[in-house]
């Protein structure tokens, strides 16, 4: 859960970071003129989420708003809290880690006027074509991997945490060629032993309904990390 946690540290800051840091009462506006936010990850080690939710009044920098009954969000039936972000102005996030047993999320926001607006995001299936179990490090490599039940337009990323927990990621190289590259200049310096590698999907969605202003959700998907041993020995 050490990613979730880092991520969510993160999302505080992108909450936070050119935007309005005053908070208003999301009865007291026009529910049409919300602008919804969500963050979501998924962490498919332990099938739970993380996930936050902002409401802004006239778009994406405008104030914050905290939801006064009936106005509520729930994420798979779990009642997400009132937060503050880190200069100030309201989110919403949940205090424990969401449990999903069938990979998915489901996120439901209630206004004022008692409207329900759904959105269910799902993780798929990734690995890699090969399964690695070397690592060399200083050398070119290229990582092939395959994947079902995602969105073909989502942006895939991959990890690499060596056993003193440095960390080097890329991403791939475009949406038609699953491949990841990894120079070795970027790996000569990372310590030799176990190393975690691990696929990290990333997806927008335009939240388009109810809102005049619309919104955005994005779904980020852990999957679970392939172990390998990370070696110096020169390869020809």
């Amino acid at each position: 859960m050490k990613n979730l946690f880092g991520l969510s540290i993160m999302i505080a800051v992108i909450f936070t970071a050119c935007q309005s840091n005053e908070t208003g009462n999301s009865k007291d506006v026009a529910q049409d003129q919300i602008y919804r936010h969500y963050e979501i990850t998924f962490s498919e080690a332990d099938y739970s989420a993380s996930v936050d939710a902002g409401f802004r009044f006239a778009g994406d920098k405008g104030t914050t708003l905290v939801l006064s009954a009936p106005s509520k969000i729930t994420a798979n039936n779990v009642e997400l809290v009132e937060r503050t972000m880190l200069l100030g102005g309201a989110y919403y996030g949940e205090p424990y880690p969401i449990k999903c047993p069938d990979k998915k999320v489901i996120v439901t926001y209630t206004d004022s006027k008692e409207n329900v607006l759904t959105e269910t995001y799902e993780a798929g299936t990734i690995a890699f074509t090969e399964k690695p179990d070397t690592l060399y490090l200083g050398k070119n490599t290229s990582l092939w991997f395959s994947f079902s039940g995602v969105d073909k337009a989502d942006n895939y990323e991959i990890t690499l945490r060596d056993a003193k927990l440095q960390n080097i990621s890329f991403y791939s190289r475009s949406a038609t060629e699953n491949v990841f590259e990894i120079p070795g200049t970027a790996t000569d310096t990372l310590a030799k032993g176990e190393m975690l590698l691990q696929i990290i999907s990333h997806k927008r969605k335009e939240l388009d309904n109810h809102s005049t202003l619309g919104g955005t959700a994005d779904f980020s998907c852990l999957y679970t990390p392939v172990r390998v041993v990370a070696v110096k020995e020169e390869v020809n």
